[in-house]
């Protein structure tokens, strides 16, 4: 059986390489919060510098989209990255908290021009071709993209370890460059059309509105989105604005959250693998009720934790959780969407998770300044509780 199809590799060899070679050189997402709380910040702080991204996600997610559709996807992405990169080595640079927070917001308006334009440059490529790679694309570059992950931590411990926390931003800037350098071989099929803002946000609000209109009146979805944004909002207690810190406390040296990070990644690809395979179809809500009744068990069980390695062990039964309920929790969702108003649906999901994200991160860190990490987490598994009865009292409609 081959890998690749018949001249897949000779179209699409530059979103391979570029979807692993820069990822392992991306682990600031490990470290990041180690080196705050190493410059001195809060952790309510850290968490204000967490809740800029979905901010700005929601402020120019539209308008950059659009920028997408007149100059094309691959100048979209291209310059994404570049503003992403610039944000990042700025950061080797600033140490006061507002030049750091305009730093992250300038991440965050360039994750906005790549965001959805690099998945809209790959299919409108493979399409032009008449070629059958799409499936197969996406899979694929989930399975690189995760060994991407779990090399990113163990190179990630090594450069910390040897040049100091300070390094992260120099390679995170690398990256960015070598996903543009790559990427400049990507060929592309665009054809120019006239978009207008004005009439783009007018039809998303028209179709934001339908989609919620019928997500309140279904009888799966509204209380499905609820008890998600609830379970977003405790999730968010028990992250690594909360483990971080414990963690460090407990005697964690910087560079060993890169081997950490690495083990979480590959809890996530294992329990991803063994949550499509253990459902059963039709029984989805049954496996998520029963998933996130464990998950909040372990996160209550933090309160009887003081030893590193049990904490540790926590931190990865939440991951592993968290990720056996995904596949199945979009099964579940996609289940009752009709086609036609699938994107939006998805989208609208997408906002309440990013509003969510707004509001829990300073939250979290203001209690973890008054409370300690081992009392948030524990908190975590109080606050999904809701969420889990929201899940027991649906009842399964028709498709």
């Amino acid at each position: 059986m081959k890998l690749f199809k018949k001249g897949e590799l000779n179209l699409l060899w530059p979103f391979y390489v570029e979807s692993i070679v820069p990822y392992i050189l991306h682990f600031a997402w490990i470290f990041m919060i180690p080196y705050f709380t190493e410059l001195g910040l809060s952790i309510f702080q850290i968490g204000i510098l967490l809740a800029v991204a979905p901010l700005f996600t929601l402020l120019f997610e539209v308008p950059t989209g659009a920028f997408a559709d007149l100059y094309g996807r691959k100048n979209s992405v291209l310059l994404g990255y570049l503003l992403e990169g610039l944000g990042f080595i700025s950061l080797f640079f600033f140490q006061e908290f507002y030049l750091i927070l305009g730093s992250i917001a300038l991440i965050g308006f360039g994750g906005t021009f790549s965001s959805g334009a690099k998945e809209a440059w790959v299919t409108d490529l493979i399409k032009s071709k008449r070629k059958d790679f799409l499936h197969g694309y996406f899979v694929k570059v989930q399975i690189i993209g995760g060994i991407g992950l779990l090399c990113a931590g163990i190179v990630g411990a090594l450069f910390v370890k040897h040049f100091g926390l300070r390094i992260i931003w120099i390679t995170g800037f690398s990256s960015f460059i070598l996903s543009i350098v790559f990427l400049l071989f990507a060929n592309e099929h665009f054809i120019k059309r006239e978009v207008r803002i004005s009439q783009s946000l007018k039809n998303i609000k028209k179709q934001s509105l339908k989609s919620i209109s019928y997500s309140k009146r279904h009888p799966v979805l509204f209380y499905f989105l609820m008890a998600s944004a609830i379970l977003g909002f405790a999730t968010s207690f028990a992250v690594a604005l909360t483990f971080t810190p414990y963690l460090s406390s407990l005697g964690l040296k910087d560079h060993y959250f890169g081997y950490l990070g690495s083990a979480m990644a590959l809890m996530g690809v294992l329990a991803s693998i063994m949550g499509s395979k253990l459902y059963s179809k039709g029984k989805e809500r049954n496996f998520i009720i029963s998933s996130i009744l464990i998950w909040i068990l372990i996160a209550l069980s933090i309160i009887f934790v003081n030893k590193l390695v049990f904490v540790i062990i926590v931190l990865l039964g939440l991951v592993f959780m968290s990720s056996i309920k995904s596949p199945v929790e979009r099964v579940y969702f996609h289940k009752y969407i009709p086609s036609k108003l699938r994107a939006s649906i998805g989208s609208v999901e997408s906002m309440v998770l990013a509003i969510i994200g707004i509001i829990s991160f300073p939250l979290v860190g203001l209690t973890v300044d008054l409370i300690g990490p081992k009392y948030t987490i524990f908190l975590a598994g109080i606050l999904a509780l809701p969420s889990l009865i929201i899940y027991y009292k649906i009842k399964d409609a028709p498709k």
